[in-house]
């Protein structure tokens, strides 16, 4: 049985009543407010036919696809239709320097490859999204060369959407983050791959920036950085869900890691994170669980953390408000309504562990484990916590720690790996 059919056959309920005499009430995260279904294909504005094969990889053309690429573009711009990427003959290959797509979709075809030339990497990014109803869809694949290229590049990068769309494509091979939105109103990732590996540094899987209504749904993601990360940079996050998804030898399921605004209404739902990627290699840092923030003024509130297998990792459940040194003015971080309802454990690596980091006395984190059966209960670094436990073998302790009972409906999920 495959890890999304074994989640599928949790019986769940999400109802939550609970009564904490040291954390509060607390209810679960319900995540988008959008009802996101499969995506579907847009109609066609043009198509584009290959020059060029997978087989000049390495040293790509130096007059290449990206005039073509970019005029198809801004000619369909505004529309929502598609420019289309197709095989020609032997011909499967475009390559290209960096891409503007303003409320047009750009569909890769099945067998095709858009590859970035040897330019686009000292650019901010591969491909830049903006504009209304703006896509990306395979089942073709975005190539960044990163196992060939270095920079800082983001390979697929959107900004200011309404309503984007990644559906149904590999992205591979990044020498940054591979998918970042930032800042907007409604974006879906829908059986997206990722296949980046977990030692290439930074280069994050899916990052969601400053959204409100987003959802990552039935996708794959082998990264060197965090595997899904909610992130306020430019403003707050809100009403976002990950659901049916795995994550292989990256950082994990994060909130952050951030240093101001607000994150709320976070609904991670029946994932599987692995900790090595699919060559074997375990991540450096092999988050499962993560929610990291610096000692600044920040709220994280009401995120939810719903059935989460695991497998090979070390820092099981985080839960860090001194993860970094706050690089902005000061402040203190809340940290509330943070639940873990359901998480399972194999076979993680030595000093595996667990921590939930408060900043003080007077802003402690809050939080709730329910259902949580881990093969390793090792606490580290605990401080200033309130934390709910309900049939959890994980028990924080430290300074500033305290604990107490409180009735969650739900269970141990049951694992496939």
């Amino acid at each position: 049985m495959t890890a999304i059919n074994a989640l599928r056959c949790y019986a769940l309920t999400t109802t939550l009543l609970v009564f904490s005499a040291s954390a509060g009430a607390q209810t679960l995260a319900t995540g988008d407010s959008r009802t996101v279904n499969e995506p579907t294909y847009p109609g066609v504005c043009t198509t584009i036919s290959a020059k060029f094969t997978s087989s000049q990889r390495a040293s790509p053309p130096s007059t290449d696809d990206t005039t073509r690429l970019q005029n198809a573009l801004d000619s369909c711009a505004g529309t929502g239709k598609s420019v289309v990427l197709a095989a020609s003959g032997s011909n499967n290959a475009f390559y290209s320097n960096s891409l503007n797509v303003n409320g047009a979709a750009l569909v890769i075809n099945s067998g095709v490859t858009l590859y970035g030339n040897n330019s686009y990497a000292s650019n901010a990014q591969f491909i830049l999204f903006n504009g209304t109803n703006a896509s990306l869809m395979g089942p073709g694949t975005v190539d960044g060369r990163g196992d060939i290229l270095s920079g800082s590049s983001r390979l697929v990068q959107a900004k200011n959407i309404t309503n984007f769309t990644v559906y149904n494509v590999t992205i591979k091979e990044s020498v940054f983050p591979n998918l970042y939105v930032e800042g907007g109103n409604g974006f879906t990732a829908w059986k997206v791959t990722i296949r980046t590996p977990s030692t290439r540094t930074n280069a994050d899987g899916i990052d969601i920036d400053s959204l409100t209504n987003a959802t990552v749904a039935n996708s794959s993601i082998e990264a060197g950085d965090d595997g899904i990360a909610v992130k306020t940079n430019s403003g707050d996050a809100t009403n976002i869900t990950v659901r049916n998804s795995q994550l292989y030898g990256t950082h994990g399921l994060s909130i952050g890691s951030i240093y101001k605004n607000t994150v709320s209404n976070i609904l991670f739902k029946n994932n599987y994170v692995y900790g090595a990627d699919l060559s074997g290699t375990t991540s450096a840092n092999a988050n499962a669980i993560n929610v990291k923030t610096g000692p600044c003024g920040l709220t994280v509130s009401k995120v939810s953390y719903v059935n989460t297998c695991i497998t090979g990792a070390k820092h099981l459940i985080v839960m860090d408000t001194n993860y970094h040194a706050c690089p902005v003015s000061g402040g203190t971080p809340s940290l509330s309504n943070i639940v873990v309802n359901g998480a399972y454990a194999t076979s993680s690596v030595s000093g595996a562990y667990t921590r939930i980091d408060g900043r003080n006395a007077s802003f402690p984190v809050n939080a709730y484990l329910a259902h949580v059966n881990l093969d390793a209960t090792a606490q580290s670094g605990d401080q200033y916590a309130n934390v709910g436990l309900n049939s959890s073998n994980d028990v924080p302790s430290g300074t500033g720690v305290t604990t107490s009972s409180f009735t969650m409906s739900g269970a141990v999920p049951s694992c496939t790996f």
